[in-house]
């Protein structure tokens, strides 16, 4: 196990070890595995009960697990001080203020038809040009269309953000155990991780058909049918690169196996993700739940060292527990859909408003959030982390 720059060692997990490799995969990887060998056996009612129970089962675990993970990155971003929020502006700042923006005019001009704006008419003639999906700019009403292009841009975040929390798991993994990685093995792996987002937004977008959330009609883009493909085979490559001149390149020159815990995350972002180890409830309700896990469980090795040494801080750290959940269950229930029930936006409009701005906000923010938080040169996070 190699010493830190003070040299002290380093420790050996985020929580305990044992509870590491369910938290970071395991968890994830052992229901995958149940759930994919029963799905042939849907037609028995002991076994498709459970299925259709997911969806509440699941509703009532984001309250826990979700949504704290979500609002602990807001708690560990701007807490840092005001030099920290304003070094990463863009980010914290601007990213933000922008999304407001967005969602501003989509609910003061929901009504308006696109066709009657200009430049939304330029624009569907050039995509129209392009051969691409017009369906998604074409409205019908301006709040119709920027709410679509939200979900694209929700979209088009989630994979990189599952994939670089992935490759922070392992790289800190590597770190506990000892694990060397060189830095053309750290790329290497770094790159097939992107590949899994690279398919993952391909394949949600080769359609282009209308997707619906809550009530809410949005569409995809329409890609060619053999990028499908070809990103399945780009990711296949990649992962068949790490096996090979990562984990047994590592093995053949000093006799080192990667550890199941730092294997966890890797093996289960392609079982989330892979259209070919997709089982529907799964993918659609469970893979939130167990991503939020992963993320927990830094975040509980960062508060844990910042509460160790001050008064009481086994009620600091239950205190912030539940002060997680309640800001996680106001963010996205309680207050946007009150606000939608005061002004009756789905009677209106026929969605709920700002139960969805609320949901689009917090998701796309929250990956340019972990964009800032989570990086290895980052003196606080080294010293929470690894200390």
């Amino acid at each position: 196990m190699p010493p830190v720059a003070d040299g002290s060692a380093v420790p050996r997990a985020l929580t305990t070890r044992f509870l590491d490799f369910w938290l970071l995969g395991g968890a994830s990887i052992l229901i995958w595995g149940v759930m994919f060998a029963l799905e042939p056996f849907r037609e028995a009612w002991a076994i498709n009960e459970h299925y259709r129970h997911l969806v509440v089962t699941t509703l009532s675990l984001a309250l826990l697990v979700n949504y704290p993970h979500f609002a602990v990155s807001y708690k560990l971003a701007y807490t840092r001080g005001r030099a920290f929020v304003l070094g990463y502006w863009w980010q914290l700042i601007a990213v933000p203020s922008g999304l407001l923006a967005l969602f501003a005019v989509a609910y003061v001009y929901y009504d308006v038809r696109v066709e009657q704006v200009d430049g939304l008419v330029w624009a569907m003639q050039v995509v129209e040009g392009w051969g691409a999906n017009i369906q998604v700019i074409s409205g019908p009403r301006v709040g119709d269309l920027l709410l679509t292009l939200g979900f694209n841009l929700m979209i088009l975040t989630i994979g990189w953000h599952y994939t670089k929390q992935v490759y922070g798991c392992m790289m800190v993994y590597a770190r506990f155990d000892g694990y060397p990685m060189v830095p053309r093995q750290r790329t290497l792996l770094r790159l097939a991780l992107l590949s899994v987002w690279v398919m993952v937004f391909v394949d949600y977008n080769l359609a282009g058909d209308f997707r619906v959330w809550r009530g809410f009609n949005y569409s995809t883009l329409d890609l060619p049918d053999v990028a499908g493909p070809l990103s399945q085979l780009l990711v296949l490559a990649g992962l068949a690169a790490v096996v090979y001149y990562v984990f047994l390149a590592n093995y053949r020159a000093v006799g080192q196996r990667p550890s199941l815990t730092l294997l966890a995350p890797f093996v289960a972002i392609y079982l989330w993700w892979h259209p070919w180890t997709r089982q529907d409830e799964y993918f659609l309700l469970l893979v939130p739940l167990f991503h939020g896990l992963q993320y927990l469980a830094f975040a509980y090795r960062m508060e844990r060292t910042r509460l160790r040494g001050t008064p009481n801080p086994e009620v600091r750290g239950t205190a912030l527990i539940l002060g997680l959940i309640l800001a996680g269950w106001l963010a996205f229930e309680f207050v946007p859909d009150a606000i939608d029930t005061h002004l009756d936006t789905f009677g209106t409009w026929q969605v709920f408003f700002f139960f969805t701005a609320a949901m689009l906000f917090i998701n796309i923010h929250h990956y340019f959030i972990d964009n800032v938080l989570w990086r290895f040169r980052d003196p606080q996070v080294r010293a929470y982390l690894f200390d």
